[in-house]
């Protein structure tokens, strides 16, 4: 039995929730309470709360629906809590030093200088930042460009703060901070780390160069037009979607092969290890923009967006302008050149972000760090899970951050697992890979203008599955959908793979959808908060899929939130329940009933009080 203050309190908080549903529907634009997005320049974002729907037809083409809002009796606290089996894998420890130091302060002498990179305790809300306008070039001023300088001046005096504070605790000489992470590189004796790491001012401590390979393989087979199949995305190429721009970092690009010319999409080629911080001051010693050490970028570049000049068979998934940002050396990984790169790429404007690495570093490494704050700016972070497996925890970084769609792959010909794919667990039990993607497909090769090689590991997988999410952004910009998180949204739509999730493949091999209708929306959710939203797909359809992805910081408590499909006579028929993951995926096969449908979405444990959720549904015709 409820007492009077007990139900007084409930129904003040659903009140709470009401107001909070009601007054989002009245916002198009700007900061949206409890939307989580930390927004001061204005920048337009989704409305919470409202349904967004399209058709989506055999090649692609949508028709936009009627949108509407989730009535306000649909949001409601509801403290019944079913219990749930905990699907946490186990996890490892995690240092303060990154593995490869941790090697190194076994293996070289104690008083060898080292060059590293310190990252300090985020301390700053990386805003949301602004678009391109009608009337700015990205080559000059624009108020992007404004928002950083803002940006790296609160940085530098946060850095300075630190290191003052580091100076008891060894002989840090920094050369170098960034903006988009809390992080400074600089030079120190091996000896001193251990003690460095003491330091509360000090969450990572890892090397400039650890000596990482770009993820891939030695194996074999199949054209790039096989695995575009797989992944169906030629319907949404056919449609030219192709507003700019991709950013690709990773060892550098031949644009002189005959995929990127004639029509050719390459648009900034940069050298973010010896341009400087802008990664293009080509007087600089050692300057080269192109593939000449690992023969990887060329690929990446030729699945991206490299034209039909060999053959139908070897186009690319995408047309689209694409930025290479070149972070290796001959020897390896250059942490401060992708950290710079990430930089490079938010100021160039580039939605997406394709990360070539496999760090080795956990989801609170500079990294890591950087892709998480690259989402908060609006940039879709897509990277390889790596090619450690086929042990659990082998995922790599930035494929292991909350905020980035980790790839793993399968083989283009036939579809078998890709074996050595890292895997997860996460630090924090988080299922990786995100996704999967096909790989070992024939693209363009750094050996002459018209090579060709098989681009193998998930290397090979991470271009598809970053060309489908440009392609995927790009089409639902066509029905006014501009939030990052959105995108995230569909590609955990696309997987194939049902509740319960693993490590090997998350929400599966993806697949673009086509031949039916889809809608979408967000919502903030809180502890115990139901967000039932009607869903309508008329008669005669089939499969209904649901998807939900939100966005953690790795500093934040994990908030579970869950999914459910209730059909017109009030019968549950799937879920998306995991405890762990920051995605959801679950569906009906086969005949779907007439009526309205809702897609509960329950904030089954949100110890933060609120979280952001992107959720996608599609039914086919």
């Amino acid at each position: 039995m409820h007492t009077n203050a007990t139900r007084l309190l409930k129904a003040a908080i659903a009140c709470t929730v009401l107001i909070s549903a009601i007054s989002a529907l009245a916002r198009e634009t700007k900061q949206e309470p409890g939307d989580g997005i930390y927004n001061p320049y204005g920048v337009t974002l989704d409305p919470l709360n409202r349904v967004a729907s399209a058709s989506i037809e055999k090649d692609a083409r949508g028709v936009a629906g009627e949108p509407y809002g989730i009535p306000a009796k649909n949001i409601y606290v509801d403290d019944r809590r079913d219990k749930k089996e905990d699907d946490a894998g186990k996890v490892p420890p995690v240092s303060k030093i990154s593995p490869v130091l941790q090697e190194w302060l076994a293996t070289k002498t104690a008083d060898e200088p080292v060059q590293v990179i310190v990252t300090f305790p985020e301390d700053l809300r990386i805003p949301r930042m602004p678009e391109l306008g009608e009337n700015e070039s990205r080559e000059g001023k624009n108020r992007r460009v404004e928002a950083i300088a803002k940006l790296t001046e609160a940085r530098k005096e946060s850095q300075a703060r630190h290191l003052k504070k580091l100076a008891k605790y060894g002989e840090f000489k920094p050369s170098e901070g960034f903006w988009i992470v809390n992080s400074v590189a600089g030079t120190i004796r091996l000896e001193e780390v251990k003690r460095l790491a003491k330091s509360k001012d000090v969450a990572y401590i890892q090397p400039v160069e650890g000596g990482e390979e770009p993820p891939q393989d030695a194996n074999t087979n199949n054209d790039a037009q096989d695995g575009r199949a797989w992944i169906v995305s030629d319907p949404y190429f056919n449609l030219g979607l192709t507003a700019p721009w991709i950013g690709l970092l990773d060892t550098g690009v031949r644009d002189s092969h005959k995929m990127f010319n004639s029509p050719g999409h390459l648009a900034w080629l940069r050298d973010c290890v010896n341009g400087g911080t802008s990664c293009n001051d080509s007087s600089n010693a050692g300057f080269n923009t192109t593939d000449f050490a690992w023969n990887h970028g060329t690929s990446s570049a030729g699945l991206l967006t490299g034209n039909d000049r060999l053959g139908a068979q070897y186009r690319g998934v995408t047309a689209i302008s694409t930025d290479s940002w070149q972070i290796y050396t001959a020897g390896g990984l250059n942490t401060t050149a992708a950290v710079r790169a990430i930089q490079a790429g938010i100021a160039a404007f580039d939605k997406v972000l394709v990360g070539e690495i496999q760090a080795n570093e956990s989801d609170n490494g500079t990294i890591a760090t950087a892709a998480d704050n690259a989402y908060d700016a609006g940039v879709i972070f897509v990277s390889a899970n790596g090619n450690f497996g086929p042990n659990a925890s082998t995922v790599r970084s930035p494929g292991i951050a909350h905020k980035v769609l980790g790839v793993g792959g399968f083989m283009t010909d036939g579809g078998a697992q890709y074996n050595n794919q890292g895997r997860g667990p996460a630090n924090d039990s988080r299922y990786k890979p995100d996704i999967q993607a096909p790989t070992s497909s024939e693209t363009a090769s750094n050996a002459s203008d018209t090579a060709l090689r098989v681009f193998t590991g998930t290397s090979g997988a991470t271009p598809y599955a970053a060309g489908a999410a440009m392609l995927a952004h790009n089409w639902l910009r066509q029905f006014g959908t501009y939030d990052n998180g959105q995108t995230y949204a569909f590609m955990i739509l696309y997987g194939q793979r049902e509740w319960p999730y693993d490590n090997t493949v998350g929400a599966g091999p993806i697949q673009m959808a086509t031949n039916g209708h889809a809608w979408w929306g967000k919502v903030s959710v809180g502890n115990h908060v139901n967000v039932d939203i009607p869903i309508t797909p008329g008669a005669g359809k089939r499969d209904f899929d649901a998807a939900l992805w939100w966005p953690e910081s790795q500093t934040q408590s994990h908030n579970d939130v869950d999914v459910h499909l209730i059909d017109p006579s009030g019968v549950e028929r799937a879920k998306g329940y995991s405890a762990v993951s920051v995605f959801e995926r679950t569906g009906v096969n086969g005949a779907v009933d007439a009526g309205t449908w809702i897609v509960r979405i329950r904030g089954y444990s949100v110890p933060t009080g609120s979280q952001t959720v992107y959720w996608a549904v599609h039914v086919r015709n």
